[in-house]
């Protein structure tokens, strides 16, 4: 199973949710937030759909083989591709520019002095896009 972005984020987000911390065994799943035309994959997945704390249903895609989450859209509303940013074959540039659902972060979770934070869920991602955009400047 292989997947390619041939466009910069438009958001790195960490979700502090109930359901993203059981999904991901962590203190929250970080993600890189892109335009899904910019997306495309190859090889097996299998999809579940999930209703998140938000209200909103997702089709999260595993790997066919092993099972890994690694991306998921909003049914509602398919333009963005929310990846899983531990799938990235180089994760280690993924600094999250915005936390959501932060009054559910663990006290083991790391929240810059920089990065937006939202108490719940975000009324509008051009929040999350804004705040990046704010952070790493407007795209060249």
């Amino acid at each position: 199973m292989r997947y390619r972005l041939d466009a910069r984020p438009l958001a790195l987000n960490a979700c502090h949710c109930t359901d993203c911390q059981k999904l991901t065994g962590a203190t929250n799943f970080l993600v890189v937030i892109a335009p899904s035309e910019a997306f495309s994959s190859s090889g097996e997945t299998q999809n579940y759909i999930k209703r998140a704390d938000s209200g909103r249903e997702l089709d999260i895609r595993r790997c066919g083989h092993c099972g890994t989450r690694l991306w998921h859209h909003n049914l509602s509303n398919q333009a963005l591709v929310f990846i899983a940013a531990g799938t990235l074959d180089d994760p280690s540039w993924v600094i999250p520019t915005s936390h959501i659902w932060a009054k559910r972060a663990l006290p083991a979770a790391l929240i810059q002095d920089d990065a937006l934070i939202i108490e719940g869920s975000p009324a509008d991602r051009a929040l999350l896009m804004d705040h990046f955009t704010k952070i790493y400047g407007a795209a060249p």
